[in-house]
C-alpha cells in the first residue's frame, strides 16, 4: 500500500485529534487528505467547501497552562496558624465570600497569613477558582485537618491540665466554650472536659478549686482561638463548632470517645 497517495473513504472523513502533530507527520497526512488537529491548533480540514491548514504552531508549555502550580516543598498545610483559617472557613464556609480581611480577623490570624492559607488550599486542589471548599474534597480536608490538630492547636503546649469537679460548674462572668466528651452527654457519659476561653480563667479556676494535675488530669484549658468578629459575646457557657468537639474527641485516643465522634460526625450529613 502507497502510504503517500490520496486515500479514498466515499463520503466518510478521517479526522485525526492528539497533543502534537510534527511537520513531516503533518505533510504526510495532508498528502493522503486525511483531516487532522493538534492541541496547538495545527489543523488540516478539508471538505465541502472548508478548507483549513494551519501550520508550525508550537506549544510554549504542553499541559502546564491548565493544571495548579505544585505546592512549594516543605510547606505545611496545617500549621496552627493555617488550621485556624482552616478550621474558619470549614466551620464557617460563609466567610469565603467575604474579604479576606474579615476572615483573618475571625481566624485570629494576620492578613499575609489568611491569603496564603487561601492560595495554599487552592494549589492543593480543596478551593476552586472560585475560592470555595471544593464538595467531594471537603472530607478530606476535615480528615486532614482534625489528624494534624493534636499536634498543633491541640497539642500538649497549648493545653493546661487540671482535676477537679467540673460537672455542673459556674462560668460566673467568663465566657466559655466546652468540647470534647462533656459536649456530646447524649453519645456517653463524659469523664472529662476540655475548654476554651478567650483569657485564662483564673478566677474560674479558684472559685472552683480545681488543681494543677499532669499525671491525671480530667479538665483540659486551652485558648480560644477563632475570634469572630460580628457578634456580641456575653458570659457563660457556649457550645463551638462541631469540627472542634470532633477534633477533640479523636484527639483524646480513647475509643469511646473516637466511637462518639464518628457518631458526631455522621449527623452533620
Amino acid at each position: 500500500m502507497n502510504w503517500v497517495a490520496p486515500q479514498d473513504h466515499g463520503e466518510e472523513r478521517i479526522l485525526l485529534l492528539g497533543p502534537r502533530v510534527t511537520e513531516r507527520s503533518a505533510e504526510m497526512l495532508r498528502q493522503m487528505e486525511i483531516n487532522y488537529l493538534d492541541q496547538s491548533g495545527n489543523a488540516f480540514i478539508n471538505f465541502a467547501g472548508v478548507h483549513i491548514d494551519v501550520r508550525g504552531r508550537r506549544a510554549e508549555a504542553p499541559y502546564k497552562s491548565a493544571l495548579p502550580r505544585a505546592p512549594r516543598g516543605g510547606v505545611n498545610l496545617f500549621s496552627t496558624k493555617r488550621s485556624q483559617v482552616i478550621f474558619s472557613i470549614l466551620s464557617w464556609p460563609e466567610l469565603l465570600r467575604q474579604p479576606v480581611r474579615t476572615l483573618a480577623a475571625w481566624a485570629g490570624v494576620s492578613l499575609g497569613q489568611a491569603q496564603e492559607t487561601l492560595e495554599l488550599l487552592t494549589q492543593y486542589g480543596f478551593l476552586d477558582d472560585r475560592r470555595q471548599i471544593i464538595p467531594n474534597r471537603r472530607d478530606r480536608l476535615i480528615d486532614q485537618w482534625a489528624a494534624a490538630y493534636p499536634t498543633g492547636l491541640g497539642s500538649d503546649a497549648n493545653t493546661a491540665r487540671f482535676s477537679g469537679d467540673w460537672q455542673g460548674f459556674d462560668p460566673g462572668t467568663s465566657a466559655v466554650w466546652v468540647s470534647g466528651e462533656a459536649a456530646v452527654p447524649e453519645l456517653l457519659r463524659p469523664e472529662t472536659v476540655v475548654l476554651y476561653t478567650y483569657e485564662f480563667p483564673t478566677q474560674l479556676i479558684r472559685a472552683h478549686r480545681w488543681r494543677r494535675n499532669d499525671a491525671e488530669p480530667n479538665i483540659f484549658l486551652r485558648h480560644r482561638f477563632w475570634k469572630p468578629v460580628d457578634s456580641h459575646e456575653s458570659s457563660g457557657i457556649n457550645e463551638p463548632p462541631w469540627l472542634l468537639i470532633y477534633a477533640d474527641l479523636l484527639a483524646a485516643n480513647d475509643s469511646r470517645q473516637r466511637e462518639a465522634a464518628e457518631q458526631l460526625r455522621s449527623q452533620q450529613h
